[in-house]
């Protein structure tokens, strides 16, 4: 009986799961097809001569226009401006061939009364372009196939311009030549087959998602698998450099990449060296975006050949850019190269690689972390930002991996005694995540939320500090803080000292040197008053009250340190009219008044794109283009995971109220950094932030949730993990969609 009804849940959810993924291949379907109605058989097109001068009757003969071409110019066909002298023709057809210089017909087009019209100009197009490997001249022709109820006519202009004559088809020149316009590029079939390649991924993720989810399978098996599929549609989804920073994160994995190989990664300039097949797509700046943007990178990926792993071609690149690791992309790119593979072959190596390697994080945190936090890093795992940044060339991704991975050993550990391969992971994960970006160092101080008593050796229970037995867990401690600290040291310093480019430096170290010293004071102090109430209450009031001087005194002493920017150098600006001066430590000290305002007058103006952007539901570089999906979706996204965060019933609270604060305090601390960095790169002139995204809070949502979860406010009655991990997943899915037809039509603002 019982493996009757094993069979017939298997057999259950693998029904739902088909079922599901056949939704999917619908919905991707409709997708296509909107896109095809709206944006398909649309020309791109290059102005050839824009005199309209005269109109010319199309003879019986028909009109032979000649029309350059230059080396490696796309033609799809051309656009001519029609006249039918103010007349509203009811049948008529005319034609339109094209020959290159061998003679070979390159277009055959026709045009009816149905789409030639007066003073409108109708294209003739075909789906192939004709590409030439040398500068040559086109031969056009245009003749009437059926009559028309009247003479129609081209307009030209008044004297032929050089190079292109018109003439009468075997017959004599005119002395014009046609308004006309080249069709440089044309959408054709395109946005229906773009989006029918996102169908195997989407059909996949959601099958792998409703069957491990009605299966109850583990999640740290339902990330990576669902991940997966997701993440390559990122992949697909995502143009070429247009996920955030992607052109210097690019720059950053060549440049190792280059330095694996054995070669000379940059020239005496200090520019990046590159293979001759890389050369062109090498630049400063985002990509570009839109259905023919997807056209193009489609064909060149197949098309488009490849070279050996040879450094020949020197760009405009300048090497040394990024900051993080770029290990896993580096290593695709690696790989890649030494195939011989083109460029777009080489990036989806690089960020199938970064999204392999966030994956193997992913699970880990889930697999690592406490039974009833699995759900909620699972969801948190599979929002839309952080396999964006994944499936790209980002460093973040290795960054929220590590963080996801130490937070939930160090929840883990809070409740059960550690082994030694977790204390050596505990340290391991501390010193990687410390120095993957400045702003996350508060997070290492989670590690003090695990009791000593669970670090502790059993051969070795206690250690003796300042003259005080304290458990040998502490010692754990001490090595993951300072570890940390030191690499994080040695990452950032000069980012430090970058911002602090114009505080004193004396002051600065002796201030450091004053913390230090208050705090082996205050931690001396703690040892040796913890076990006398009375006094210990006395201590904390007095170390409070130094505290709060200290703290005065020093934000008073700052402020009124002199220094700063006189009068002229506060007009400096750029061409763009951006002051060349950002808030430095120095200038926001000097400045607390201007500062507060600035970051009042942001929180109202930005304060939703933030969780549009923690959530992933902007998609992108904001700050080059705003690809917003819809706010429903954002509000799933957010109730899934806050669903996922809710507390069931029976569950006792992860945190007591102390551990609270402190987690807390942590989620704080890296808000405040994140301010601190964003303040950074924003000129003084500016009346709000620039530059401060979402996704910089990903690596606390967990802890926020946290917080969620153990005030025990609103409970649940079951588990609901795999529930949420789906509904995520979905919601991810159709942010995919969405964000797909959204980047197709995209068009300049005019």
């Amino acid at each position: 009986m019982q493996q009757n009804k094993k069979f017939l849940r298997v057999l259950c959810s693998l029904l739902a799961a088909a079922l599901a993924a056949w939704c999917t291949v619908l919905l991707c379907r409709w997708v296509g097809y909107d896109l095809q109605e709206r944006l398909g058989n649309t020309p791109s097109y290059e102005i050839i001569n824009d005199d309209y001068s005269q109109i010319i009757d199309i003879p019986a003969e028909g009109l032979t226009q000649a029309m350059p071409l230059k080396a490696g110019q796309p033609f799809y066909g051309v656009r001519f401006k029609f006249s039918t002298h103010g007349q509203l023709y009811k049948s008529g057809m005319t034609m339109v061939e094209a020959y290159n210089e061998a003679g070979e017909q390159i277009l055959f087009a026709a045009g009816n009364f149905l789409n030639i019209w007066d003073d409108t100009f109708t294209e003739f197009t075909c789906n192939e372009a004709y590409i030439p490997d040398h500068d040559e001249t086109l031969t056009i022709r245009l003749y009437n196939e059926s009559a028309w109820d009247g003479p129609l006519g081209v307009w030209a202009s008044e004297g032929e311009v050089s190079g292109m004559p018109l003439s009468v088809t075997d017959g004599d020149t005119l002395n014009a030549t046609m308004a006309m316009q080249r069709v440089s590029d044309f959408t054709g079939s395109w946005p229906a087959a773009l989006a029918a390649r996102l169908q195997k991924p989407l059909a996949a993720a959601v099958f792998i998602a409703v069957l491990l989810a009605m299966l109850h399978a583990p999640l740290y098996l339902f990330v990576p698998a669902v991940g997966l599929a997701l993440g390559v549609t990122f992949t697909y989804v995502t143009p070429a450099l247009v996920a955030p920073d992607e052109y210097t994160h690019l720059a950053a994995a060549y440049e190792l990449a280059s330095t694996w190989s054995g070669q000379t990664a940059a020239d005496e300039d200090g520019n990046l060296l590159l293979r001759e097949c890389d050369a062109a797509h090498f630049g400063t700046k985002t990509g570009d975006i839109g259905v023919l943007a997807y056209k193009n990178e489609a064909i060149a990926e197949t098309s488009e050949p490849g070279s050996p792993d040879v450094l020949t071609t020197h760009s405009e690149v300048k090497a040394g850019q990024g900051s993080g690791s770029y290990l896993a992309q580096a290593l695709g790119i690696r790989l890649a190269r030494a195939q011989g593979k083109n460029f777009y072959t080489m990036l989806l190596y690089g960020r199938l690689a970064n999204l392999i390697l966030y994956l193997l994080l992913a699970a880990l945190a889930v697999w690592l972390a406490p039974t009833s936090l699995r759900g909620l890093l699972a969801c948190v795992a599979l929002l839309p930002m952080p396999l964006q940044l994944a499936a790209s060339l980002s460093p973040d991704a290795a960054v929220l991996g590590l963080v996801f991975s130490f937070t939930a050993l160090c929840l883990r550990l809070r409740g059960e005694k550690a082994v030694w391969w977790q204390k050596i992971l505990l340290i391991v994960l501390g010193g990687l995540t410390a120095p993957g970006k400045a702003i996350y160092l508060p997070v290492i101080l989670l590690c003090l939320l695990i009791p000593a008593e669970n670090l502790t050796y059993d051969g070795n229970p206690t250690v003796k500090f300042l003259g005080e037995e304290l458990p040998g867990g502490c010692c754990i401690h001490a090595a993951t803080l300072v570890l940390a600290f030191c690499f994080w040291l040695a990452a950032n310093l000069n980012a430090v000292a970058y911002a602090a480019r114009d505080m004193n430096t004396t002051v600065l170290v002796t201030a450091a040197a004053a913390a230090a010293v208050l705090l082996v004071l205050a931690l001396a102090a703690y040892l040796k008053l913890h076990k006398r109430p009375k006094v210990f209450f006395w201590c904390k009031v007095a170390f409070a009250a130094v505290l709060v001087v200290g703290a005065v005194g020093g934000v008073y002493a700052v402020s009124h340190m002199g220094g700063g920017l006189d009068p002229d150098q506060l007009t400096m600006t750029y061409p763009n009219g951006d002051s060349i001066w950002t808030f430095s430590f120095g200038y926001i000290c000097r400045n607390i008044p201007a500062t507060v305002k600035l970051l009042l007058r942001t929180l109202p103006e930005q304060g939703a794109l933030w969780l549009q952007g923690l959530l992933g539901t902007t998609l992108g570089e904001p700050i080059v283009y705003r690809i917003d999906v819809s706010w429903l979706l954002g509000v799933g996204l957010l109730l899934a995971v806050l669903a996922a965060a809710l507390p069931r019933q029976d569950e006792p609270a992860l945190l007591g109220r102390r551990s609270k604060a402190g987690t807390a305090g942590i989620c704080l601390c890296v808000v405040l950094a994140v301010l601190a960095a964003a303040l950074n790169w924003t000129p003084i002139n500016y009346q709000t932030l620039f530059g401060l995204q979402g996704r910089y809070l990903l690596p606390i949502l967990p802890l926020a949730l946290l917080l969620v979860k153990s005030s025990k406010k609103l409970v649940l009655r079951g588990d609901v993990s795999h529930a949420a991990a789906l509904c995520t997943s979905t919601l991810t899915m159709l942010t995919l969609l969405q964000g797909f037809g959204l980047y197709a039509a995209w068009q300049p603002a005019s």
